[in-house]
């Protein structure tokens, strides 16, 4: 039989909430609802992109969160503080990369040429030249020449996006320390992906430029009038939607520090379903 104390740790296990659990409980619905609102798109991932660009439901219930100073939005923001918080404590990855907020916001770089720019006595073209998929580069070029007669003095093509490779090259380590350091600036320049912070290191005030959640400032978009938190909508929509992923696909470790996190992603997911009920 066991004694009184031994007791008291079995309940204090059992009185533990599952979070992970719950939160996919929580996923259900929400799953269902976006099979219903985009019925003609064919997987989870064009659906849940369909929810971060366009207006419906789930976007619109985040920005009224985001906007509002009542308790619901206080609390709102409380927990995606708490997710921010807990994500840069407890490690957890996906199939591509970590999933946390540093790195979530992320759009195809436009800028894929760079036309003849002119550094002294050479001029540089770069072209970069994308697959299907964000940040699929299917070539890479870049040659440099002489302005004064238009010779070529060093031409690199590789199917990959980089710069490694590139530094590597044996002719291009025979370029000058100048010529080198002008490619490398304008191969970052063309970077297949563009990574956006979600916090605001810019205050301003009139008009606030940003949303306090608790420690951490979220950036706030004033210029867009249907959905000022912007941002915080494709950031957390994703965020969620990878937390997801890593349960189904049996990625996540099921550790006191991912209950943590699912914690927080619950009642987040929670709120946005009250909205959509």
């Amino acid at each position: 039989m066991p004694n009184n104390q031994e007791n008291i740790k079995s309940w204090i296990e059992q009185s533990k909430i599952d979070y992970i659990g719950h939160y996919i409980k929580a996923w259900i619905p929400f799953n269902a609802w976006y099979n219903n609102v985009f019925p003609s798109l064919n997987s989870d991932r064009e659906k849940i992109s369909a929810i971060k660009k366009e207006a419906n439901t789930v976007r619109n219930a985040i920005n009224s969160y985001m906007e509002t100073e009542a308790q619901e939005g206080s609390s709102f923001r409380s927990y995606i503080s708490g997710l921010y918080f807990q994500l840069q404590q407890n490690e957890i990855y996906g199939r591509d990369d970590r999933i946390w907020f540093e790195t979530i916001l992320k759009e195809k770089n436009s800028d894929n040429l760079i036309n003849n720019e002119a550094f002294r006595h050479n001029k540089y073209y770069l072209s970069r030249t994308d697959g299907r998929n964000l940040g699929d580069v299917t070539e890479i070029k870049v040659v440099l020449k002489k302005k004064s007669n238009n010779q070529t003095v060093f031409t690199y093509i590789h199917p990959n996006y980089d710069l490694e490779h590139l530094q590597s090259n044996s002719e291009f380590k025979k370029l000058s320390q100048n010529q080198q350091e002008n490619i490398r600036l304008l191969f970052e320049k063309l970077t297949p992906i563009k990574t956006y912070s979600i916090i605001e290191n810019n205050i301003k005030e009139n008009p606030k430029n940003y949303y306090e959640c608790d420690s951490y400032n979220f950036r706030r978009e004033v210029l867009d009038e249907n959905c000022k938190s912007i941002y915080v909508c494709k950031a957390l929509i994703e965020i969620l939607y990878q937390l997801r992923n890593v349960v189904f696909h049996g990625e996540l470790v099921p550790n006191d520090g991912a209950q943590n996190v699912y914690k927080e992603a619950y009642h987040l997911l929670r709120m946005i379903l009250d909205k959509i009920r």
